[in-house]
């Protein structure tokens, strides 16, 4: 928050000019008021007349900050460090500017001037905020550091043990969030932080009875987290996952493991129950490709588009197929271009060969038949030769994933094809009867004529 506007000093002016000029009085009740616009014109007014106001200064900067003004207000708070360098709240209300305009470098600068300055827990706490937002994780730990004396509270013991772990000094912060816990046990987020980090050192054990220990001091709806972690934690997640949802039901990471183990179990709809509320409270991209993956089982393929849309690189294979569903081949394919992943390859593969292009088709599967010897692949990779007249090829490809799956109907009518171009009438007969008679309908048709 920006820093409060000091009570103002009794104004040396005469009544008359006090009557025909904004005064400073004037300027900080249209501040109270929440009339910045016209406040900053009374402080600009004021320093017109004096540019030597600490109080205008201040107040100008603090209202064009309100208004939403950050440029103006940048340079409002440039001008009084200028003008008043040795003043701790120009420069902390220059790093807030700075952080709200994108410029964590510049803020960084700001808060250290203001911590040496005055040496406060929001100085050092801005600072590091600023540096972490600078990619700089290292550096805020350090600059937190810096500042912890013995008074500090546990909300800055709790940053400074953040800022480790994001810095990599997973066994530094243990014992400051112990220390932390000591001054204060009802801290979920300390206990939180705290198990997090026995369990990725391979203490896995002793993460579950610290959080036991935190279940058994914190209260209300701060146990859902640690009730989440534990879950994370643990081989039967899903009631732990359930009481923390209900606990505390804007825990969107509860509601989306929910979903996400819904979908795994085969119930679509179910997990929608769960994703939406979850995308609702925080729109994440793991989130979005639950959600399109359950659409995609749904066969409601706009709303798998939009959601594999959403969820940005990730969605891509998710959002090909809702483009393919909705028969847009071309646009799939251009989808596909930028995934490497086999899965996908194969599936490029099927479009082309929907599309006619089976020579480039038959490049695509053939190479991700060789790497995964898929049966699904397969019979599209059959089906490739078959379009491309190679018929005794197709004939081996096809033998072979029957070997591997004798009860593919696809795979036995794409082989009673091949025999039957290469002359072999009564063996194509009988691969085309065993199609059919695993539910093959083309089968059937070929076999009345």
């Amino acid at each position: 928050m920006m820093k409060p506007i000091p009570k103002a000093l009794p104004l040396l002016l005469g009544l008359g000019l006090a009557l025909a000029q904004p005064s400073l009085e004037q300027a900080e009740a249209l501040l109270k008021a929440g009339n910045y616009a016209q406040a900053a014109l009374a402080y600009e007014e004021v320093l017109a007349r004096d540019y030597g106001r600490l109080e205008a200064h201040l107040g100008l900067g603090v209202a064009l900050f309100r208004a939403g003004r950050l440029e103006e207000a940048r340079f409002a708070f440039d001008q009084m460090v200028r003008v008043f360098p040795e003043r701790y709240e120009g420069h902390f209300n220059l790093g807030q500017v700075y952080l709200r305009l994108g410029k964590p470098q510049e803020a960084a600068g700001a808060f250290a001037k203001a911590a040496e300055l005055s040496p406060s827990e929001e100085a050092y706490l801005g600072w590091a905020s600023a540096l972490a937002q600078a990619g700089q994780a290292k550096e805020a730990a350090e600059a937190l550091k810096k500042g912890l004396t013995p008074e500090r509270s546990p909300a800055y013991r709790l940053a400074l043990a953040q800022a480790l772990y994001a810095a990599g000094a997973r066994a530094e912060a243990v014992p400051v969030l112990y220390g932390l816990l000591n001054r204060d046990p009802k801290a979920a987020e300390a206990w939180d932080l705290l198990a997090r980090i026995l369990a990725e050192e391979g203490l896995k054990a002793r993460a579950l009875r610290e959080l036991d220990r935190g279940l058994a001091l914190v209260e209300g709806k701060a146990r859902a987290r640690l009730l989440l972690r534990k879950a994370l934690l643990s081989p039967s997640p899903e009631p732990l996952l359930r009481e923390a949802y209900a606990l505390d039901p804007s825990l969107w990471e509860a509601a989306y493991l929910l979903g996400r183990a819904r979908l795994e179990a085969g119930d679509p709809r179910g997990a929608l129950a769960f994703l939406l509320p979850a995308y609702r409270t925080s729109p994440e991209p793991e989130v979005a490709l639950a959600l399109a993956g359950a659409y995609l089982a749904l066969k409601d393929y706009p709303n798998a588009y939009r959601y594999a849309d959403e969820a940005g690189p990730s969605g891509l294979f998710l959002k090909a197929q809702a483009a393919r569903a909705l028969g847009r081949r071309v646009e799939a394919l251009e989808l596909l271009e930028g995934v490497n992943a086999l899965e996908a390859q194969a599936f490029k593969g099927s479009i082309l060969l929907e599309m006619g292009r089976a020579e480039e088709a038959l490049g695509v599967l053939r190479t991700a038949y060789t790497a995964q010897k898929s049966p699904e692949v397969g019979v599209n990779l059959g089906a490739s030769l078959l379009a491309l007249g190679r018929f005794g090829e197709a004939e081996l490809v096809l033998r072979e994933i029957l070997q591997a799956a004798p009860r593919m109907a696809a795979a036995w009518y794409n082989l009673g094809l091949a025999l039957k171009a290469l002359g072999r009438e009564a063996e194509a007969q009988r691969a085309l009867t065993q199609a059919a008679n695993l539910g093959s309908a083309e089968a059937k048709a070929l076999l009345r004529r």
